[in-house]
């Protein structure tokens, strides 16, 4: 269902659709959206179900540092192949990344591909789903074994300690003079 500018969509119209985007992809409030490569109707429908829906949620359609669930569109294996790793890398342990391909185009691309390209990053494919009627979809989550590994992303990088300095220690005739001079430099 593609709208016009300007149309309004109740929320008890939208939580009446059985079948929302939100509800397919595990969107929930409070959540970040990156979709990459997403269509612009599509870009549309959904960013209008979540501000109709779902509160606080951020939608980027570039890859942001922090997020909580991805939607790649992919033409074919090589645009997955060189997508899939720059996500991947910057996925928080308990994220989810949506691969989703033209359902109805003979590609390259299908779930049995994406499920080994998946497991070789790490990853199990946990659903697949018609997303709509022009694309089909399949999720991506880190394995339970590799989400203690990846815990790192989470926390804050540590901070580095200063390293107290000595006084300079001066002896001699002219450690006065040294010793103001090195007060002056520092």
């Amino acid at each position: 269902m593609i709208l016009p500018a300007g149309t309004a969509i109740s929320r008890e119209h939208m939580a009446a659709t059985l079948h929302s985007l939100t509800r397919k992809l595990g969107v929930r409030a409070g959540q970040s959206v990156v979709l990459l490569g997403a269509p612009e109707r599509w870009c549309a429908k959904f960013e209008a179900e979540v501000d109709a829906l779902l509160e606080d949620v951020k939608v980027a359609r570039q890859l942001r540092p922090a997020f909580d669930t991805v939607v790649m569109f992919v033409d074919c294996l090589a645009d997955l192949e060189d997508r899939i790793c720059p996500v991947t890398e910057r996925l928080p342990p308990d994220g989810q990344v949506w691969v989703a391909w033209r359902s109805r185009r003979a590609a390259d691309v299908s779930e049995e591909v994406v499920r080994r390209i998946g497991l070789t990053a790490g990853m199990s494919v946990t659903r697949a789903s018609s997303i709509d009627t022009v694309w089909t979809g399949v999720r991506l989550v880190v394995t339970p074994e590799n989400r203690d590994a990846l815990a790192y992303r989470l926390a804050a990088p540590p901070r580095r300690a200063r390293r107290a300095t000595r006084p300079p220690q001066f002896s001699g005739a002219g450690s006065a003079l040294a010793a103001a001079r090195a007060r002056r430099r520092s």
